[in-house]
């Protein structure tokens, strides 16, 4: 009779217990993410030679250039045959969630004589940490044409801000190299970098 008692006091303890359901969520509220700041430095986008424009409800960073133009041959030093540029983006997105770059879209000329080489390489990092990811995309002349290219970051080596934190300054540091003893260009004219967002699950023990 008393085993039979505890079996029915357990039961009716189950169904007074309130179900709790949590609703997953795809991607944050839109109007909570968008990008408060954009800053550039480097010997490709000196100040004065490239513009900014938001895009795409604010996750979308449009750069244009009219100085960053990697060259050797007549008249050009051997610093100019590499050029970079650092560009520095802080996001605003809410809490529960990091963000990442997984791609940058560059478009541009690129004038590479038959033996010689050039190289579009971008480098993704949060200011103040030490992970970072690279990629690298090869001209292999003879080229004399406009490009458009995308530089991708393997899912397993993308780097995502810190959860919880604000203010982090993401890094897209871009550079065109040649190599080359002839006259060569590998210009860039524009780029694009969009953000993905990440949800960072929280447990609570119950």
């Amino acid at each position: 009779m008393l085993f039979f008692t505890l079996i029915a006091a357990g039961a009716a303890l189950v169904l007074a217990t309130p179900v709790r359901n949590v609703e997953r969520q795809d991607k944050p509220d839109p109007s909570q993410v968008y990008v408060e700041k954009v800053s550039w430095a480097g010997t490709g986008c000196p100040p004065g030679s490239a513009t900014a424009d938001i895009a795409e409800s604010g996750t979308l960073v449009s750069l244009g250039f009219s100085k960053y133009v990697a060259a050797t041959g007549t008249g050009q030093s051997a610093s100019d045959a590499r050029k970079n540029c650092d560009v520095k983006i802080t996001l605003h997105y809410p809490q529960g969630w990091s963000y990442t770059v997984a791609t940058t879209d560059l478009r541009g000329y690129a004038l590479i004589p038959k033996s010689c080489s050039a190289r579009i390489g971008a480098n993704y990092f949060f200011s103040g940490q030490q992970q970072d990811a690279a990629t690298n995309v090869a001209f292999k002349g003879p080229i004399d044409n406009n490009y458009r290219l995308t530089t991708i970051v393997p899912t397993e080596a993308l780097v995502w801000s810190k959860c919880g934190v604000s203010g982090q300054l993401f890094n897209v540091n871009t550079q065109a190299v040649v190599t080359c003893t002839q006259n060569a260009i590998l210009g860039v004219d524009s780029q694009d970098t969009k953000f993905e967002m990440k949800l960072h699950l929280e447990w609570e023990k119950c």
